[in-house]
């Protein structure tokens, strides 16, 4: 090849990659997608493939609105795979009387089982019921904690819908992280009470609890009667909030709603 041959393919490589940063940089610098083709043949319209792979990525359907299954669980024999080996019963009612509901986390074999969280010991066990014949609802709404921040966040899909400060466990009984469910809806039917007017408890098992307590070991997310504590580090494990808390969180939490905790 002359030194000409190769002064003009250079030109032409240069010409294109420029075309190339040029529309990247018109469309926000997003990167083609990995099944993107652009075609860099010498009779191709170079700069027009990438423009139409760019549009392409830019033009795809938005994600879709994040909701949740709720399933009512009482009585499901729980499974280690959809039709594989028994692992358990679901209890009709949780220790508070409770009928049992739980979230539907994935389904599989055209929906009809569902892999649910389990209130077991210990905590984060899953398992797989059959779906047939079970109510199931769908909602938006679940909460987010934020340890570090002491915050507990009411979420509509993927935004906040709310925020409040929170009381999280003190360092000797630090509140558990992880993905649970609502599991009991309770009016404590007393307000000035230590839990406040109102209890969700949850799937999840404090296995650090102060010397002497005798309340149990499941955790919730409750009001209090020592509002001064709440952004605190200073419960057994719980999350104490507010009264104006407890009522968004009433007006949007169902049985089986999640409830992540992260640090």
């Amino acid at each position: 090849m002359s030194n000409d041959s190769g002064t003009s393919v250079r030109r032409g490589l240069l010409l294109a990659a420029t075309l190339s940063a040029s529309v990247l940089l018109s469309l926000g610098g997003q990167e083609r997608p990995a099944d993107a083709q652009v075609w860099l043949g010498h009779n191709g319209d170079r700069g027009g493939a990438v423009l139409r792979d760019l549009v392409q990525a830019r033009t795809r359907p938005a994600r879709p609105p994040l909701r949740f299954t709720l399933v009512e669980t009482a009585g499901a024999v729980v499974r280690l795979r959809p039709g594989g080996r028994v692992i358990g019963t679901i209890a009709e009612a949780t220790p508070l009387g409770t009928p049992t509901w739980s979230w539907a986390r994935a389904t599989a074999r055209h929906r009809r089982w569902a892999r649910v969280a389990l209130a077991w010991r210990p905590d984060h066990r899953q398992g797989w019921i059959r779906l047939a014949g079970r109510r199931r609802i769908h909602t938006p709404y679940w909460v987010q904690a934020d340890l570090s921040r002491r915050r507990l966040q009411l979420m509509r899909g993927r935004r906040a819908h709310a925020t409040f400060s929170a009381a999280i466990g003190a360092p000797s009984s630090p509140t558990p992280t992880g993905r649970f469910v609502v599991t009991d809806l309770v009016a404590t039917g007393d307000p000035t009470g230590p839990f406040g007017s109102f209890a969700f408890g949850l799937s999840g098992h404090q296995p650090n609890l102060p010397p002497g307590w005798a309340g149990g070991d499941q955790l919730a997310i409750h009001g209090t009667n020592d509002p001064v504590s709440i952004g605190t580090a200073s419960s057994a494990g719980c999350l104490r909030v507010s009264d104006a808390a407890l009522a968004a969180l009433r007006r949007a939490l169902r049985l089986g709603s999640p409830v992540v905790i992260s640090r």
